[in-house]
């Protein structure tokens, strides 16, 4: 089961790697503010907790595979404005990744997992534009989280019993960020990295709705009434977000971090790990992979709103 870092192999190395056989590691999140409790890196360690995972879980099963890793990319967009958080316009992730992945390509590879762990609409739209073009050209860059979170914020029957969270405890728009579901992915993933103030930081205000606000969720509630469930909750989630970071009094969490445990982060890291090992696969396999990430039925104003 060979894993190497591409950074520290040669040319001649590089040219050796098996071009069907190699498979590309990489974690992209944005160094951000999670309140009082989790350090600003909370998203990186967590993707990258869960792209080696996904990596030894494939390894295990496809022992004939040659892991590669690449470096963590510690960009984001869509970053909650507080202190601290760094933020990247999406045009710029989108294009950093078509660039990385073109590389790859152009070297004969086709198969680049890249795991995530920021929910930020416009940055999981570059993350999915950038992979669909990709995939025209023949190359497989392959994001999980844009479909785990759609199911974390649907909180859908399949991630519950999955899981075995209640739907207030499993990342869903109540509990989107630094909250019950992400500080039990880091109680069970890094201990030592979640300050005492995860018990006495309780549950975060719920944002308050402005009239723009309020149009979005009713052409939410117009799209759920025509039968149109992913557009729906697109809307309502975009509404959500957005009334939470344009409130200038807005917590830097969502949720409640002192329910946290971390038996349901280890339950939420088996769910996530399945899920990025099954899509990898299916690409694998030569079926294509077309993952529909939040805020899909907006991608034409990913830009915009960004």
């Amino acid at each position: 089961m060979p894993v190497s870092n591409y950074i520290e192999l040669t040319m001649t190395e590089i040219a050796a790697l098996p071009r069907e056989g190699a498979v590309f590691f990489s974690a992209i999140s944005p160094i951000e503010a999670h309140g009082p409790h989790l350090p600003v890196g909370t998203d990186i360690f967590i993707a990258e907790t869960l792209r080696d995972r996904v990596r030894d879980a494939l390894l295990a099963r496809r022992p004939h595979l040659h892991a590669v890793m690449l470096p963590t990319l510690p960009l984001g967009s869509q970053a909650i404005p507080p202190a601290g958080s760094f933020v990247l316009r999406p045009q710029a992730i989108e294009a950093s990744l078509l660039d990385w992945g073109e590389s790859l390509r152009a070297l004969g590879f086709k198969y680049w997992l890249l795991s995530d762990n920021h929910g930020g609409p416009a940055h999981q739209l570059a993350i999915a534009v950038a992979a669909q073009k990709l995939q025209r050209r023949g190359f497989h860059l392959i994001a999980p989280f844009n479909y785990e979170f759609r199911h974390m914020v649907a909180k859908s029957a399949e991630l519950l019993d999955a899981t075995g969270l209640a739907p207030d405890r499993c990342g869903g728009m109540d509990d989107s960020h630094a909250g019950t579901n992400e500080t039990s992915l880091m109680r069970a993933a890094h201990p030592d990295k979640v300050r005492d103030a995860w018990k006495t930081t309780g549950r975060a205000k719920e944002p308050p709705y402005k009239p723009l606000h309020r149009l979005i969720h009713k052409l939410g509630d117009l799209c759920a009434a025509l039968g149109f469930k992913d557009e729906a909750l697109d809307f309502h989630f975009f509404a959500h977000g957005l009334a939470w970071i344009q409130d200038p009094d807005m917590d830097a969490w969502s949720g409640d971090p002192s329910l946290s445990e971390p038996e349901s982060g280890e339950a939420m890291l088996k769910f996530r790990t399945d899920a990025g090992l099954m899509l990898l696969e299916k690409a694998l396999d030569g079926a294509p992979v077309r993952i529909k990430p939040m805020g899909w039925a907006i991608r034409a104003l990913r830009n915009a709103v960004a």
